[in-house]
């Protein structure tokens, strides 16, 4: 996971972490005379799960869904999804063709003003990278200033004088028969510190100033042990360094800050009830007057991060629960128990869109219609528009008319199990570039990420999840067979170019129709499918590379070298197999893609018979060392061969046993005075 995307999940978790933290303070305050002390600080672990757990099963209520939400604003980035830093190729680049019949007619009308404004400036400066590198410098430099401090306290304390007045370790025993501490607590003398503190998790020590045992009498000095004894009984020390940890983490959030101080003062409050706890309700304005001594001898309090002491500046409010302590009533505990798990479940839980919330009951059944006519005002009824027109998934995305010349980039999506962290599911995104992207000056692309209908439902009901963010992509459309999505916060980095994608996804550019793929087992199906993904130069299960458009080395930067490399003298051209992917390329001597060969088994229920019926009579027929091979024009520019075992008495229908998508103008070698080849 890149810095970024970490810097922008502690953020999102951030601000819903501000909600719940505001909401837990709103509960304090109305039952604050009403609660005991432990009720007022056990809640406060709500927050902790929220700041520490990325990923919660969404629910109907959440008051977060209480407020607007524009979904391209507030979605988390994805792994697959194209970005600035993306290579300088594309994986698989389809240029525009003005006469192609499957564009609109194009008209140039005057653009739209789109001249970037002062937060367009900030944004190009104080980006997500920008501030995620600010943040990590934060982070290091308080750990740094944190573990530096406690390893010198550490160091200090292995030094400091061990109590060993029999007086003293008498009433240290006392307390700790008081409370069931079985634990070695020892206590050690240091001068320079204020107030009474513990120190330690495996090794606890109660570190304590001579004048304070010279000064106060026996029995305060056990209500400070006492006191001390009750932090390590309830395991403070631990939640003091998750809370410090959390600190650090989200050290540019005043809200968490406050919220987690408040919690630490909480702590001290709900020691001291655990302390009560154990003492007669006589002794109760004893430790309490105890508090004032303690404050009444020291002037000032030293703090140690990692360290739990006895006073701080809250004591009035502290003082004030001691004289007051008692138990909860079970009316007011049930009353704060049900706001308490309102505000904290909701804010436990993602928001759920409306839209994802549509969706998901749709869901319950795998849709056989195509999706809901769209809104009646779109782009695509805009007369300047132009069009691309997808026909193996059946859809076509209209855009605005400087967007002529626009490419396609083809990748992957992958879906993680959220048990064992393992890619269970993936599918084809294709990305529309605008034409005026580059390499030094990267433009936002308008990523269309495909799911099957039974990957979507599994999607919704948290089957597996996409990259690591906490929201699921955003539906776009449907049709019969596919669902079409826009990835959880395409445009975290803000790249040039972002405001107008927005603005062209606010038009409902995208159009589906119905596809021929209603059954993917069948033979029919796959048949079709094979012709029409022919027509772009690639093969099924493969919507990753394409011939003509791609070269090896892009197949290298995402697949890395290929298992093997055998030159064919006759044919001029090289064929590197990638045996993991079933698939063969072939490439000419200007490393551009002219065959793509399919091994893939799911092919071998396609017959002799099966492929002539369906694709017709074959534009090319040969037998050839005990094989048939027949061939269909797949386009103007592409050929589709199948190649079978020759037909016999036994086995007059064969099945295939290889398929290969085929450039034949790539085969041309000028230079050898070699024509190419057309099969």
């Amino acid at each position: 996971m890149d810095l970024t995307r970490l810097f922008y999940y502690v953020v999102s978790l951030s601000l819903m972490g501000n909600i719940l933290a505001i909401g837990l303070l709103i509960i304090k305050k109305l039952f604050r005379q009403k609660l005991s002390a432990n009720w007022h600080y056990y809640i406060w672990f709500i927050l902790i799960l929220r700041l520490i757990i990325p990923f919660t099963p969404p629910i109907s209520f959440n008051v977060l869904n209480l407020i607007p939400q524009y979904q391209q604003a507030i979605d988390l980035p994805q792994i697959s999804m194209p970005s600035a830093w993306q290579q300088d190729k594309p994986t698989a680049v389809m240029q525009m063709n003005t006469n192609n019949a499957n564009m609109a007619q194009e008209t140039m009308t005057e653009k739209e003003n789109t001249q970037p404004s002062s937060s367009g400036v900030v944004n190009e400066w104080l980006n997500w990278q920008t501030t995620s590198l600010i943040w990590i410098i934060g982070v290091i430099v308080i750990l740094t200033y944190i573990l530096l401090i406690n390893g010198i306290l550490l160091f200090k304390t292995k030094k400091l004088p061990v109590c060993e007045s029999e007086f003293i370790l008498e009433i240290l025993q006392e307390c700790k028969a008081k409370l069931k501490v079985r634990n070695h607590v020892s206590i050690v003398y240091d001068a320079a510190i204020k107030s009474p503190a513990i120190i330690g998790l495996w090794h606890p020590k109660i570190m304590i100033s001579p004048e304070i045992v010279n000064r106060l009498p026996s029995e305060e000095l056990s209500y400070i042990i006492l006191h001390e004894l009750s932090h390590m009984k309830r395991r403070d020390l631990l939640t003091n360094g998750l809370v410090l940890a959390l600190q650090v983490i989200y050290w540019f959030n005043p809200v968490i800050w406050l919220a987690l101080h408040q919690m630490k003062q909480d702590c001290e409050i709900a020691c001291d009830a655990t302390a009560l706890a154990v003492l007669k309700t006589e002794e109760y304005k004893k430790y309490g007057q105890t508090v004032i001594s303690m404050l009444q001898l020291l002037s000032e309090s030293r703090w140690a991060p990692g360290t739990l002491g006895f006073v701080s500046k809250f004591n009035t409010r502290r003082i004030i629960m001691i004289a007051n302590y008692r138990r909860t009533t079970l009316k007011w505990a049930v009353a704060a128990l049900a706001l308490t798990l309102a505000v904290g479940c909701s804010s436990l839980n993602n928001p759920i869109n409306n839209q994802s919330k549509n969706t998901s009951s749709a869901g319950q059944q795998k849709a056989t219609t195509t999706a809901t006519p769209p809104p009646t005002t779109s782009l695509a009824d805009n007369t300047n528009s132009i069009v691309y027109q997808n026909t193996q998934y059946g859809f076509s995305f209209s855009l605005p008319g400087d967007w002529k010349g626009y490419s396609i980039v083809s990748s992957q999506w992958q879906g993680t199990s959220l048990s064992g962290g393992a890619n269970v599911e993936s599918g084809p995104m294709i990305s529309i570039r605008n034409p005026q992207w580059t390499s030094d000056t990267p433009t936002q692309d308008i990523p269309i990420m495909i799911f099957t209908i039974d990957q979507w439902n599994s999607l919704q009901q948290d089957v597996f999840h996409i990259g690591a963010a906490p929201i699921n992509p955003s539906e776009l459309g449907r049709n019969n067979t596919y669902v079409f999505a826009l990835p959880a916060r395409y445009n975290y980095a803000f790249p040039k170019g972002y405001q107008e994608v927005e603005t062209i996804l606010k038009g409902s550019p995208l159009q589906t129709t119905s596809v021929t793929q209603q059954h993917p087992d069948s033979t029919e199906s796959m048949l079709s499918n094979m012709m029409i993904s022919a027509k772009q130069g690639k093969v099924v299960f493969n919507d990753d590379f394409a011939a003509k458009t791609n070269t090896i080395e892009d197949i290298k930067k995402v697949w890395g070298k290929p298992d093997k490399t055998d030159w064919v003298s006759s044919l001029n051209e090289a064929y590197d197999t990638y045996s993991s992917h079933s698939l063969v390329f072939g490439v000419n001597k200007g490393d551009q893609i002219t065959e793509i060969r399919s091994y893939d088994s799911r092919l071998k229920g396609i017959t002799l018979n099966e492929a002539e019926k369906v694709l017709g009579t074959p534009a090319y027929d040969v037998t050839s060392n005990g094989q048939e091979i027949i061939g269909y024009e797949a386009g103007s520019e592409f050929k589709l061969e199948m190649v079978f075992t020759q037909p016999t008495s036994s086995a007059p229908n064969p099945v295939i046993d290889h398929y290969n998508v085929l450039y034949p103008q790539g085969t041309v070698n000028n230079m050898a005075n070699y024509p190419g080849r057309q099969w």
